[in-house]
C-alpha cells in the first residue's frame, strides 16, 4: 500500500495549461490509488483541498453506500396491495437503487483510499443492519420475500462507461517534466490496448516488468474468482448458528466480497486487454464451480431454500 501517492498532485507540471485548466486536469487524472484530501470526487471542484469537506465528502459517499443497502434489503410495500401501486413503488425504489449504486460507483473511481474504506464501510453497515442476520427473528433465512426489490447485480452496475466524460491529459509545456507526462499518458488509456506496460491499481505497478505483469494478472483472476466463490457458498456459515453468529459472519463475507468487488471494477478500468480477459476468466470459473448447475446435486437444483451464505451483491 505504500505506493498510494499522499498527494494526488505531487510532481506535477506547475505551469498553468491552455484555458488555465491544469488544477482541473490534476485532479481527475488518477487511475491508480492515493490518499490525502486532495481530491475531487462526483462534482468539479468538490471537495478540493479543504479538510472539512473532505470529510463531508466520506460521510456522503458512506451515506449513499448504506442506503442502497437499505433499499435492497427493505419491506416498504405493503402486504394486500394492488399490483399497479406496488408496481409503481417498486420501480421508483429501483430507479432510486440504482442511481445510489452509480454514485457509489462513480465516487469509488476517483481511486481515492478513504472513499474506497468509506464505500465499503457503508455497505457493511447497511448489510450489517437490514441484510444479515443479525437482527432477523428466525434462525433461518425465510424462504419467501425479503425485500421489495430483487437483488442488484454488482456486474451490472459496475460499468465503465461514465469514463467516457472524463477530460483528456494538458500537454506538458515544461520540458523537465517529460517523465511524469510520459507516466500519466500510461494512466489515462481510454481504449483497450495490450501489452505489459501498465498501471493497475497501485502507483508504478506492475510497470514495465514482463513478471510483475504476470502476477498482477493472477492477481486479478483471483480476486475475481473470489467474488463468484464468495457470493455463492453455502458451507461457511455453519446450520444451526445463532442470528448474531450466523449475522456478523455474514457482514464480514460481504464486506470482504464489496471489497474485492470494487477492486476487479478499478483493475479493469486500467483498459488492459489482459486484465479484462483474467477478470472474466475468473468471474467464470469462480461460476462454473460455485455458482452453475455443473457440480450441484438434483436436490440442490429443485430446492428453493438457501443456496448461499451471502445474498447477490446490492453495490
Amino acid at each position: 500500500m505504500e505506493n498510494m501517492n499522499h498527494d494526488p498532485m505531487h510532481g506535477m507540471n506547475d505551469e498553468p495549461a491552455a484555458g488555465g485548466t491544469t488544477q482541473h486536469h490534476r485532479m481527475m487524472m488518477h487511475m491508480t490509488f492515493f490518499w490525502g484530501k486532495n481530491a475531487e470526487i462526483l462534482f468539479s471542484g468538490w471537495p478540493g483541498t479543504r479538510t472539512g469537506m473532505y470529510v463531508l465528502a466520506l460521510i456522503v459517499v458512506f451515506v449513499l453506500g448504506f442506503m442502497v443497502e437499505w433499499i435492497s434489503h427493505s419491506q416498504l410495500i405493503k402486504p394486500g396491495s394492488t399490483h399497479v401501486g406496488a408496481g409503481v413503488v417498486q420501480t421508483l425504489l429501483h430507479a432510486l437503487r440504482v442511481g445510489l449504486a452509480y454514485l457509489v460507483m462513480l465516487a469509488v473511481m476517483s481511486f481515492n483510499g478513504g472513499v474506497l474504506l468509506a464505500a465499503v464501510a457503508g455497505h457493511t453497515l447497511g448489510f450489517l443492519l437490514f441484510g444479515s442476520r443479525v437482527f432477523k427473528k428466525s434462525s433461518a433465512p425465510a424462504p419467501g420475500k425479503t425485500s421489495d426489490l430483487p437483488p442488484t447485480s454488482c456486474v451490472e452496475m459496475n460499468h465503465d462507461h461514465s469514463m467516457g466524460g472524463m477530460a483528456p491529459a494538458s500537454q506538458s509545456t515544461n520540458g523537465t517534466s517529460g517523465m511524469h507526462h510520459h507516466q500519466m499518458m500510461m494512466m489515462m488509456h481510454m481504449t483497450f490496448f495490450w501489452g505489459k506496460n501498465a498501471e493497475i491499481l497501485f502507483s508504478g505497478w506492475p510497470g514495465t516488468r514482463a513478471g510483475m505483469y504476470g502476477l498482477a494478472l493472477i492477481l486479478i483472476f483471483v480476486l475475481a474468482f473470489l467474488v463468484e466463490w464468495l457470493s455463492h457458498s453455502n458451507h461457511l456459515i455453519k446450520r444451526g448458528s445463532s442470528n448474531v453468529s450466523a449475522g456478523l459472519l455474514q457482514t464480514f463475507l460481504h464486506a470482504i466480497r464489496v471489497a474485492l468487488a470494487y477492486l476487479v471494477m478499478l483493475a479493469v478500468m486500467s483498459f488492459n486487454g489482459g486484465v479484462f480477459l483474467m477478470a472474466v476468466a475468473g468471474h467464470t470459473l469462480g461460476f462454473l464451480l460455485f455458482g452453475s448447475r455443473m457440480f450441484k446435486k438434483k436436490t440442490e437444483m429443485l430446492s428453493y431454500e438457501k443456496t448461499s451464505d451471502l445474498p447477490p451483491m446490492s453495490c
